[in-house]
């Protein structure tokens, strides 16, 4: 398999902030759509209650739109990270649970890897959209080969096919997800193989 390295997205952060810093509305809407959910998952890991996190993702987007004009953000994802981390101990502390939570994680950051925890939610939505995307046939058998853990030949005799198609399917479903994934390429050899 050979893997694209010199892949450049088509819209950078730093083109994303220049346009907050311009309040561009339509640019916020999109950043706000393609991070929410995950931040929302990656709070939800340390509070463990979904409103309040919803509740610090929102709190995060309404003070990146009020101090857009004097952005200086590198990385979206990083900042992103960085401001629900602490947002979220902030809650805590706040909940009077400071003393708990040191108990449970004495060290947060070997506790939490946030860069893990992010990826791992980005992932599991972006793979949940990509997989239902999938032709109908193609992604039974990929879900059977990949969630139900069932061998080729053990997929050919339930759905009554022949294994060869079953092995086409399953290799029509990652060229379809490796496509639509490119930048998390080694993150599914690991979730899918390991």
């Amino acid at each position: 398999m050979q893997v694209q390295t010199d892949y450049k997205p088509l819209v950078t952060d730093q083109y994303l902030v220049e346009n907050l810093r311009n309040s561009n509305q339509g640019v916020f809407e999109l950043v706000f759509n393609f991070y929410y959910s995950g931040l929302v998952v990656f709070a939800d890991k340390i509070v463990k209650d979904t409103p309040i996190s919803e509740d610090i993702v929102q709190s995060i987007f309404l003070k990146l739109w009020e101090t857009r004009e004097t952005l200086e953000i590198r990385s979206l994802r990083s900042y992103f990270i960085q401001c629900v981390k602490n947002k979220c101990i902030d809650y805590l502390r706040n909940q009077h649970v400071k003393t708990r939570f040191d108990t449970q994680y004495s060290d947060l950051d070997a506790a939490i890897t946030e860069e893990d925890l992010w990826v791992k939610s980005e992932l599991d939505h972006l793979l949940e959209v990509a997989i239902a995307d999938l032709p109908p046939r193609c992604r039974e058998v990929f879900w059977m080969s990949r969630y139900e853990n069932l061998k080729i030949a053990e997929i050919a005799d339930k759905l009554n096919i022949s294994r060869r198609t079953v092995e086409t399917q399953i290799s029509k479903a990652l060229k379809i997800l490796r496509s639509k994934l490119v930048d998390y390429l080694s993150l599914i050899f690991l979730y899918f193989f390991s």
